[in-house]
């Protein structure tokens, strides 16, 4: 224990004065949000209760208070904390204070974690990095969730399912990549057959998924902030659509809204523009 004085006098159970030796050695890091500074407004999102079940997605709202309520936890804590290190004496009621918000934190990301968990999963069960093991990409994944969730900034606008979709896409070509490596200082002959690897396709497979699921994502919250024809062109033109089996041309989108096919073409050229804007600054959060 680095504060034995200062402890010794709380009358703290073991696993108490551990959890406090724990907070008190580093600092307290979070993302700020201006609604700190609102103590009617976080009171109200504090008390909010928030059931989460496996798997089960949660709505935007659910997401952002949960955010809320963890990274406020932590910026209580960092108060706390700097006020008893500048202390000479350290009073019961603020450190059981310290313990009771770091429990709320804990609380919080554990929910958040929990209902993406099965993101996870899901994308474990799209790739197939031949000699990798499913528990490590399992392991791997759910890992990068849980960084993902400690540098998600919630006043962005972002599902947090796009943002950690990165993460755990990463996480994975890491552990890919590693594997590959550790085989390649044990060299071995192999069958002719056996030596033909389609590694690079499947990396470009899955990136290739990745972007879709994004762009998907992006397009359902509209986060991309697209007009009502805009949106339309999409859809028909990449059968984004269950109504639209195959693409359409710009000449049948045309015909479909009563446009020009240069004016569909000119609709489509500025959605994607914002698309990718807004797909730019969601990847470039991730690193």
């Amino acid at each position: 224990m680095k504060y034995p004085a200062k402890v010794s006098c709380l009358g703290l159970s073991i696993a108490k004065e551990h959890e406090l030796e724990d907070i008190l050695a580093n600092p307290i890091a979070y993302i700020f949000d201006d609604r700190f500074d609102c103590p009617s407004t976080m009171s109200a999102i504090e008390q909010r209760q928030i059931d989460v079940l496996p798997g089960v997605t949660l709505s935007l709202e659910d997401e952002q208070a949960l955010f809320l309520q963890l990274n406020y936890a932590r910026h209580k804590m960092g108060q706390i904390q700097q006020k008893l290190l500048s202390q000479a004496k350290w009073h019961r009621s603020e450190v059981l204070e310290l313990l009771r918000w770091n429990q709320k934190q804990l609380d919080s990301r554990s929910k958040i974690i929990t209902s993406n968990m099965g993101l996870v999963l899901s994308m474990v069960k799209r790739v197939n990095y031949h000699g990798v093991e499913f528990t490590d990409l399992v392991s791997e994944g759910s890992m990068a969730l849980m960084r993902a969730t400690e540098k998600f900034d919630c006043q962005r606008g972002f599902k947090f399912s796009t943002y950690a979709c990165q993460a755990i896409s990463k996480s994975f070509l890491r552990v890919a990549k590693k594997s590959y490596q550790y085989r390649s200082f044990f060299p071995a002959q192999l069958e002719s057959a056996m030596e033909k690897s389609d590694h690079l396709q499947q990396i470009r497979e899955a990136a290739h998924q990745d972007r879709t699921e994004e762009v998907c994502a992006i397009l359902r919250d509209n986060l991309a902030d697209l007009s009502a024809t805009e949106q339309s062109v999409l859809e028909m033109r990449f059968s984004l659509n269950q109504e639209y089996s195959k693409p359409l041309t710009l000449k049948q989108v045309g015909y479909k809204l009563d446009l020009s096919k240069e004016r569909i073409r000119q609709i489509q050229k500025s959605a994607l523009a914002k698309i990718r804007q807004v797909a730019e600054k969601c990847m470039f959060a991730s690193w």
